[in-house]
């Protein structure tokens, strides 16, 4: 497996857009396809804020994670966002959402951010076991979402 920038593999776009789309459309009504790769596009960044990085093997998309500025437009005080982790189904279990979100972390330090932060209808406790903390639980565009944070020591 391989972390890769998505500015440097645009063919997986598509695949990425209609993952993203059936994962989290609920949370953007109105959404679309043609939507989410407008965004993924926006979002492709090689050294500025918003960057996607893809982990794949050879050819196959394996998943992605973001690093951008805001996720949320109710907490405008928190920069950055681990944003857009998600693993292909068949693919998840193996660590690739692990090593996709300890790789932002590290850019993020990179870049001089020493803490992360991320919103998550579901996946606070697999956080959790990556070193996250609650910051929040409050609701958002519908849904109850917990807000966590990650502090990179240096």
């Amino acid at each position: 497996m391989q972390i890769e920038l998505l500015a440097d593999r645009p063919e997986f776009i598509p695949t990425l857009a209609e993952w993203h789309f059936r994962e989290w459309a609920y949370l953007r009504p109105g959404d679309s396809v043609a939507n989410r790769v407008r965004l993924l596009q926006e979002r492709s960044g090689r050294t500025d804020l918003p960057v996607t990085f893809v982990a794949s093997s050879a050819t196959e998309l394996l998943g992605s994670a973001m690093l951008i500025h805001h996720e949320m437009d109710t907490h405008p005080q928190f920069t950055p966002w681990l944003a857009g982790v998600f693993v292909a189904p068949a693919h998840r279990g193996h660590g690739i959402g692990r090593t996709l979100a300890e790789h932002v972390v590290r850019e993020a330090a990179a870049r001089g951010y020493s803490t992360v932060y991320l919103f998550t209808p579901s996946a606070a406790d697999f956080f959790s076991h990556l070193g996250w903390s609650i910051v929040e639980q409050t609701r958002y565009k519908g849904a109850d979402v917990v807000i966590m944070s990650h502090t990179q020591l240096t």
